[in-house]
């Protein structure tokens, strides 16, 4: 694994996640080793939320995103809204964003019209605290964009980007950041990477999604955020740069998003 080329930042990881239960502190430790120097952690429920706020207060390399998944969104309730609501201003910068939230059309295990007015609510919640919105999109690109064009909503990222370039277009136009893990350096996605090459550098994130879709040279395994180094050097031919300026550049573009370290 590449290492050392320093200011790397994974921008979307579940540390929250049971699957780092046995050794988060090793994960975390593997993570500075590959160069990682920032990692936000993405809630999906309040569960996990509570524990991504737990994990950001105990480590200064950690901050959290707290939000309700489109899949968990039967859950949104006042109360449950209230109490996030409440973790996020207690926080002050542990917490960099709310989500992850968004569509998700694959499974349909939520209704649409519920997950629609779950994420417009959240979409106000970020808007009221000021974050910027980390955005959860599957087989739903273009109802995604129009619910976020409703909004003056400037900061958003939408992560594990998987869409075309048309919408990847639409989503730059609008002001949004890419974020791009595994699944783009996977052997038979050259249409994702021609995507990525298309986009201004300047709207690019790197992000894990960890424990989920492993790079390539870890396809199989349990993802972590040290593989963010894998990512990098996978996309810096596609994006015609060395690692260490990929790394700062999307780092830069981080602190852009979520605020500086």
């Amino acid at each position: 694994m590449s290492g050392g080329c320093g200011r790397l930042t994974d921008t979307h990881c579940h540390l929250n996640h049971s699957d780092f239960d046995p050794d988060c502190e090793g994960v975390i430790e593997r993570a500075r080793q590959a160069g990682v120097e920032r990692i936000i952690v993405a809630g999906f429920d309040l569960p996990s939320s509570r524990r991504a706020l737990q994990l950001a207060l105990a480590n200064e390399v950690l901050q959290a995103a707290l939000g309700i998944h489109p899949e968990a969104a039967h859950e949104w309730t006042d109360a449950v809204r209230d109490e996030l609501i409440a973790l996020a201003q207690s926080a002050g910068s542990n917490v960099a964003a709310w989500g992850e939230v968004g569509l998700d059309y694959h499974w349909e295990s939520v209704p649409r019209d519920i997950q629609h007015r779950v994420f417009s609510d959240q979409i106000e919640v970020a808007n009221s605290l000021n974050l910027p919105l980390v955005v959860h999109c599957r087989d739903a690109y273009s109802d995604v964009l129009d619910i976020l064009c409703r909004y003056t909503l400037a900061r958003a990222v939408l992560h594990c980007f998987t869409g075309n370039l048309d919408e990847a277009q639409r989503a730059v136009q609008s002001g949004y950041y890419l974020g791009v893990g595994g699944i783009a350096t996977f052997k038979k996605n050259d249409a994702l990477r021609d995507v990525i090459k298309q986009t201004p550098i300047d709207r690019i994130l790197l992000e894990t999604d960890s424990p989920y879709l492993a790079p390539q040279a870890r396809r199989g395994k349990r993802n972590e955020p040290a593989y963010t180094a894998l990512i990098a050097d996978a996309i810096a031919p596609v994006v015609g740069l060395d690692i260490d300026e990929l790394a700062r550049v999307t780092s830069e573009n981080a602190s852009r998003l979520f605020g500086p370290v």
